[in-house]
């Protein structure tokens, strides 16, 4: 997702202003100076059994409800592109415009999956995705057992927030009615190819499709990959995919899982290279190299600049410096213990934004060379957040 995402060189962008003697008057640069620290640098959308919860944050990381929350929308946000937020219902997408300050309008447009190529393998399912230009926006359908297939239909989102259906991709392994999710959650730094985890009832393998003419996505069947060196003293030890995030230099940041080992939940976290023309992937990180979660892990997101990365887990938050084809290394503990995060998202300005349901809460951080505080303000209560896409978070 543009991040969607979509997900700089991190220097703490804090302001801290010392405390001085008052003066009658204020400069025109200071005044200057002064809205500019206080205007919004993201807004910050959360999803709720209510509607859309949206925030104002500014460069300290503090934030301010938008009045009108919670904003009404039809089945759960997955994505938002500047101008309008897209919701996913059961078999309609739905687009809502978005006016300066993040606020939500009234309904702009609303197409029905289930009238286009790809509707036979079912209802809408799993997590949805933009590219970086906001222009096409990918859905998944499983779910019918008659078909036992799932797709992945593509559409484009006009100006004005309506949906033109571009294709479909279908795929037909006879697992999809029961166990199988379409998980495709990554477009590639390019925008021609895009990543996810498909997950069976005995494993777990990398989704990958590319772009096509018209610009929806199609399976891509030429796609290969070179995985991390496993352990060589654990038999029959190899690497799957649990969650994948791309950076914007033809990387791929991936959550994996070594089954079958001593402990079937070894997680570590491994770095890979895109191949730009082919889609391939390829790791020359090994089992030695690679940090392991402190627990199992939920959410995965890529900071704008690529230089950091956040893995929500089961039971905290972990952030990890990402080091393009090198080793991913880690940042400290583990933040936020015993909570369970489920969605993670950063802004341009080195804030981390981490929800969790079960708490109920939204925790905001200031991430940068000189360390990881949490934002003045934070934690901030949330009614009920859930959702495949809880969170989204949109720089200015």
């Amino acid at each position: 997702m543009p991040h969607s995402g979509a997900t700089m060189t991190f220097a703490l962008a804090t302001v801290l202003l010392a405390a001085g003697p008052a003066f009658p008057q204020t400069s025109s640069s200071d005044a200057a100076k002064a809205a500019a620290t206080s205007a919004p640098t993201a807004d910050v959308y959360v999803q709720t059994q209510s509607g859309v919860d949206v925030y104002n944050a500014d460069a300290a990381g503090q934030l301010t409800l938008v009045k009108g929350s919670p904003f009404n929308d039809t089945g759960q946000m997955e994505g938002i592109n500047g101008a309008h937020l897209i919701s996913v219902g059961t078999y309609e997408l739905h687009a809502y415009p978005i006016a300066s300050d993040g606020a939500i309008g009234s309904q702009a447009a609303v197409i029905d999956t289930q009238s286009f190529a790809g509707s036979q393998c079912g209802s809408t399912t799993g997590p949805s995705l933009l590219d970086h230009t906001g222009e096409f926006f990918a859905v998944g359908l499983a779910g019918t057992t008659t078909n036992d297939c799932s797709s992945l239909q593509t559409y484009k989102v006009a100006a004005n927030g309506q949906f033109t259906f571009l294709g479909d991709a279908v795929s037909t392994d006879g697992v999809h009615s029961t166990a199988y999710q379409v998980g495709v959650t990554t477009y590639s730094s390019n925008d021609l190819f895009a990543y996810g985890v498909q997950s069976t009832q005995v494993a777990t393998a990398f989704l990958a499709y590319r772009r096509d003419t018209a610009g929806d996505l199609v399976a891509d069947g030429s796609f290969t990959e070179k995985d991390p060196t496993p352990n060589p003293s654990v038999s029959s030890a190899n690497y799957l995919p649990i969650l994948v995030a791309a950076d914007n230099a033809s990387h791929l940041a991936v959550v994996m899982n070594m089954p079958f080992s001593t402990n079937d939940n070894v997680f570590q976290f491994a770095s890979y290279t895109i191949n730009d023309s082919t889609g391939a992937i390829a790791s020359t990180n090994t089992w030695a190299n690679m940090p392991t979660l402190a627990y199992y892990p939920y959410s995965l997101a890529m900071s704008w600049s690529g230089q950091y990365a956040a893995v929500g887990e089961s039971a905290g938050l972990q952030v990890y410096h990402f080091n393009g084809t090198a080793p991913v290394t880690a940042d400290g503990g583990t933040l936020l213990s015993n909570i369970p995060i489920d969605q993670v998202e950063w802004d341009k300005q080195n804030h981390l934004y981490a929800l969790s349901y079960e708490q109920e809460k939204l925790y905001v951080f200031n991430v940068g060379t000189s360390g990881i505080t949490q934002a003045s303000g934070s934690p901030y209560t949330v009614d009920k957040p859930y959702g495949w896409v809880g969170l989204i978070v949109v720089p200015k």
